[in-house]
């Protein structure tokens, strides 16, 4: 349940409903002006609403003294209860000229809803892709790493140097016959596809330790289907 808020509008309730209204009324605005301006008092009756009262002060501070000295207050003869209101008084909130009508509080709040549940399942859908990035690039990695992975006809060359390109890949491997297409997902790892895996078994014999540079050797394994 959340906490409400401290506002300059207090909720009343345990008054005696049997105190006529004008009498509960004058008896309100002396007791809370006592401890500051009073701004409005709110008194319902109907078949629901009884004992019940909300009184508006000049600010939160004088609102927050109220409570606090008149909690409890005997007030013909019944213990008052008082605690922050939920909401503004709607009639301060008018003469301020800060009233919102119920219904435009509910659409706003319902259209608040309907964006905060948006953005959260398109996070839900951004942090699920990147989990199966991350997933498919374990797996991708633990196959680059393996050199005992049964022949296949896709190779994976995962340590190239920075100064590598698509382009250096398929000269490398164009002239090898079955020779499919290169592709380089990120810098520094590659993938070289075949017809089958014969022809990228005698492509990555071939190629094994060629020297791209001075010093990088290039390495290949095989990778999944």
């Amino acid at each position: 349940m959340s906490e409400t808020l401290p506002q300059r509008t207090l909720y009343l309730n345990n008054l005696n409903s049997s105190i006529k209204k004008d009498l509960m009324m004058k008896s309100l605005k002396t007791l809370f002006a006592s401890h500051g301006k009073v701004i409005a008092i709110d008194i319902i009756r109907s078949r629901h609403l009884r004992g019940q009262a909300w009184v508006t002060l000049e600010s939160t501070d004088v609102a927050t003294v109220c409570m606090s000295k008149l909690q409890g207050f005997k007030l013909f003869e019944k213990a008052m209860r008082v605690q922050y209101a939920k909401e503004e008084n709607d009639r301060v909130a008018k003469f301020e000229g800060t009233f919102v009508p119920k219904e435009v509080k509910a659409a706003r709040a319902k259209k608040r809803k309907e964006r905060e549940e948006r953005l959260a399942a398109a996070k839900a859908a951004e942090e699920e892709e990147e989990e199966g990035d991350a997933k498919k690039q374990k797996t991708e990695g633990d196959a680059v790493g393996d050199p005992n992975a049964p022949p296949s006809k896709r190779l994976f060359a995962p340590t190239l140097p920075a100064e590598c390109t698509g382009d250096m890949l398929d000269v490398l491997f164009s002239p090898y016959s079955g020779f499919v297409r290169s592709t380089m997902p990120r810098p520094g790892l590659g993938f070289v596809e075949f017809l089958d895996a014969e022809a990228a078994g005698r492509a990555k014999e071939a190629l094994q330790g060629f020297k791209l540079t001075p010093t990088d050797d290039l390495q290949l394994f095989f990778g999944k289907e």
